[in-house]
């Protein structure tokens, strides 16, 4: 009986002292509301309108719903929290939870490198064919070892070139343009080797440096040009379908790693489900943007311009992992481009002077959908 009324005498006591706040519970903790979602911090480069923005956005709705709100996607667009190149930085030291990091990724590793070979992706149904093998037996090691985890390959999509001095039909001329290109190796060894004088400087400083006339032009996709209205600072739009550039979804490594099980399975499984999704998005937009420029717009001789190329591939090649990533990336396509570049093929926009019109059956995909896409 003494045991029991001394139990129930120091239950009454702790009672008083919790409601006297006399027990030594930090104020954080006491007044801690109960657990939300899981938040993690998405930044990207990407206007309002843009295949990033349009991606991104759809990747938080399509998370959040897989989950059922245990994990909210915070996103950070217009570079939010930087850069591609700091935000890469800013990864290692776990300040930013996801990012779409295009060229810049082939400074973190040489394999990222290859989708800086000129006319090497002739279109997105040759993406198809090679992108599973690529992530599979070479992307996802080659970020692990610098700290990153690649959870899917999606795009940002064929590149272009606007300029305010001429129509650009081969590697002459491009000679001498002020060109702004992404801070990647090889993009900046691709343009001189052009005659180029290449600008690397942020895609946000590019409107700014072409009214000022410190910039001709630019080469990028068509959503990011159009995203932030460069395009009015513009006269002439060749379509060149000069290189193919993904947008890699990825996290930093460690931050990754540490999340739950259940986590990392709902994050990876949306990145790759979406990456037809994106593909199919990317060639709609395209179709659209082309046409809303109005500007003067011409095609490339893309064969000119390959050849032009021949010493950025010798260059890369020199490493046998880079070597193999080309010999996949070719020969994963079933009409290699070297057969269409010689025979003069390559439709662009409407109104832009197609040269062909015909479509082979084996070429059937969804970029067959567009009269303009390169065949």
């Amino acid at each position: 009986m003494t045991g029991t009324f001394t139990i129930l005498r120091a239950a009454a006591f702790a009672l008083v002292c919790v409601a006297a706040g006399a027990f030594a519970v930090t104020p954080a903790r006491a007044q801690a509301p109960a657990e939300g979602p899981l938040e993690l911090h998405f930044s990207h480069i990407g206007s309002e309108g843009t295949l990033y923005y349009i991606s991104a956005e759809e990747y938080a709705r399509r998370v959040e719903a897989m989950s059922r709100g245990r994990i909210r996607i915070v996103l950070h667009p217009k570079s939010g929290l930087g850069g591609d190149a700091e935000v890469l930085k800013k990864m290692l030291k776990n300040e930013v939870d996801i990012s779409i990091i295009g060229t810049p990724m082939s400074n973190v590793a040489g394999e990222f490198g290859v989708f800086e070979m000129p006319f090497l992706v002739r279109n997105r149904t040759h993406v198809r064919q090679f992108r599973d093998r690529i992530m599979k037996q070479y992307l996802h090691q080659a970020a692990n070892a610098k700290g990153y985890q690649l959870l899917a390959m999606w795009e940002l999509g064929f590149r272009h070139v606007l300029n305010n001095k001429r129509p650009v039909e081969g590697p002459g001329t491009l000679k001498g343009l002020k060109l702004r290109v992404p801070k990647g190796e090889w993009r900046i060894k691709m343009f001189k080797a052009y005659g180029v004088e290449p600008f690397p400087v942020e895609f946000k400083d590019v409107y700014a440096g072409i009214q000022r006339g410190e910039l001709d032009g630019i080469e990028s996709t068509l959503d990011l040009i159009y995203g932030a209205n460069i395009h009015q600072v513009q006269q002439y739009l060749t379509l060149s379908y000069h290189l193919y550039t993904p947008g890699f979804l990825i996290m930093p490594k460690d931050r990754f790693q540490a999340l739950p099980t259940s986590v990392r399975a709902i994050l990876t499984k949306v990145g790759l489900e979406m990456q037809e999704w994106v593909l199919d998005k990317g060639e709609r937009m395209d179709a659209e943007i082309v046409q809303k420029m109005g500007l003067k717009t011409n095609e490339a001789d893309r064969l000119a311009f390959t050849i032009q190329s021949l010493t950025i591939y010798k260059e890369y090649a020199q490493v046998p992992a880079q070597k193999a990533l080309i010999k996949l990336i070719f020969e994963s396509d079933v009409n290699p481009l070297a057969i269409d570049a010689l025979r003069g093929r390559g439709s662009f926009a409407a109104g832009a002077g197609s040269k062909g019109d015909d479509v082979r059956a084996d070429d059937a995909g969804t970029d067959a959908k567009n009269s303009w896409a390169p065949r």
